[in-house]
Order: structure tokens, then sequence, then C-alpha cells
């Protein structure tokens, strides 16, 4: 019989699954949210007190208070597409890739227009004028830069437009599939979370965490250009579960650890 009085140091580690917790939901099941090197929680009192005037020093004679909020934080480090539409209160668009025949765009001397998808770099890509008589060459007329098609300076795209009104040009390439996520496309939508976790300094022993029904803020910090590795904080809130009803036991979460 394990004891419950023992020393238990805590360093925690595991893995974060959630799935959206509506019925008739289309995705049903848990999915990982990828690393993360936090996750907190915060339990928030309204306290109210009575000071105690009838002798000197002070101090209070009476305190009453009563829980407000549960809330909890994540700094999530994968940006895989669920978790960065999580952050971002969006819907995720898993695109296929496919041949694109004629995408025009309307291009200008040393500016970058993007593409309509991401083209396969590895695959022909070719940039013909408007009417499909002249094929221009790479890396001399344009530079295809990820997402996006560059008209050098000197390109012979562009040297007869001295007003600078732009000039029409058509794009073939293969797109490679891709992850859409489009940003504040969703309204805020419940969720279960269940912390898969260990804890490092007891031998690696189990330590779960169920949040019955939470509900994410949007992330208040996105990076995109860093020296570092980059993350994604996350806040929510644990509501209470009125579906659980057992005495004794938490809508809101529970801890499990082994003895």
């Amino acid at each position: 019989m394990g004891s419950l009085t023992r020393n238990r140091s805590f360093i925690g580690g595991g893995k974060l699954w959630i799935r959206e917790k509506a019925a008739g939901s289309t995705t049903p099941q848990m999915y990982a949210f990828g690393n993360a090197d936090s996750f907190s929680f915060a339990i928030n009192e309204d306290k109210k007190t009575q000071r105690n005037y009838t002798q000197p020093g002070g101090g209070n004679i009476a305190s009453q208070s009563a829980i407000t909020d549960v809330t909890a934080s994540v700094n999530a480090l994968s940006f895989q597409p669920r978790t960065l539409a999580l952050a971002l209160r969006s819907l995720v668009k898993t695109i296929a890739s496919a041949a694109v025949t004629g995408e025009t765009h309307k291009v200008y001397k040393d500016a970058l227009e993007p593409l309509k998808s991401i083209p396969d770099g590895t695959k022909t890509i070719t940039v013909t004028s408007q009417d499909g008589g002249t094929t221009f060459t790479v890396n001399t007329d344009y530079v295809i830069e990820h997402g996006g098609i560059y008209i050098p300076e000197g390109s012979t795209i562009t040297s007869a437009d001295s007003t600078n009104a732009g000039v029409e040009i058509k794009v073939d390439y293969t797109s490679l599939e891709t992850y859409t996520i489009e940003a504040i496309t969703q309204s805020a939508i419940e969720y279960e979370i269940f912390f898969n976790g260990f804890n490092d300094a007891d031998n690696g022993k189990p330590t779960t965490v169920t949040c019955h029904k939470v509900k994410f803020s949007p992330t208040q910090a996105l990076e995109l250009i860093s020296e570092d590795f980059g993350s994604l904080p996350m806040t929510f809130e644990v509501l209470a579960d009125d579906s659980i009803t057992a005495a004794g036991e938490s809508k809101y979460f529970n801890i499990k650890m082994v003895s």
C-alpha cells in the first residue's frame, strides 16, 4: 500500500490530448496537442475580509472566499496545424497537390507577387507571357521564392513597362499539399483535455489530469520570425461539466497519481 504522506517531489512531463466536447462532433477522437514546455493551473477566488477593530494591531476577524474561475495555461512548442488552429480559432483545410495551368498574375519590376498555392520546386515551373508566345527564363527573368514569384530589375518580363503599370503573365506549376489555417473563422468551441503525464522526480510514475470541459482563448503571441524556436502561449478556462453528477466528483478536473 502506498503512503499519502511520503515526500513526492515533482518534475512533470507528458503528452496533452484534446477533442471537441460537442455531441456529434466530426472529430470525436482525441488528437495529440504536440510538444509543450509548460502546463499549469490557476484557481482564482473572490475574497472578502472583515478587519478586527476591537484591539490594537489590526488583523482580520472574519473572511469569506468563493472560487470565481479556474484557468490554465499551456505553452505549445509544436506548430502543427490543429494546434495552430486552436490558437487562432481557425478552420484547417487540407489542400491536395495539383497541377496548376495558366494561373494569371500581374507582376512588377523588383517586386514579389504571391502565387495562389505553394509550388513544388522539384517539378517544372513555367512562366510565359499572357498570350503564351514567350517563355521566360528562371533565375533571370523571375525567381520562385517559396510561395511567390519575384521579378528582378533586369527581367525581360518588365523591360518594356516604363510606367510600372504591371505586366500580365501565366504560370504553370505543381502545387504542394498544404494545410491552410483560416484564422478567426471559428467561435469558441468546448473541448476535453487529457494530460497523459509522468513524474520524472518519482521514477517516472504516471500522473494524469482530465479537464472535462474547457474553452480556449486565442493566443496572445504568434512569433513567426525569431532567432529561437517559436512557441504558442495559450490560456483556457476550465468550465463546470454538469453531466458529472456523482457525489465527490469534480465537475472541473481531476488528477490521478500512482501510489
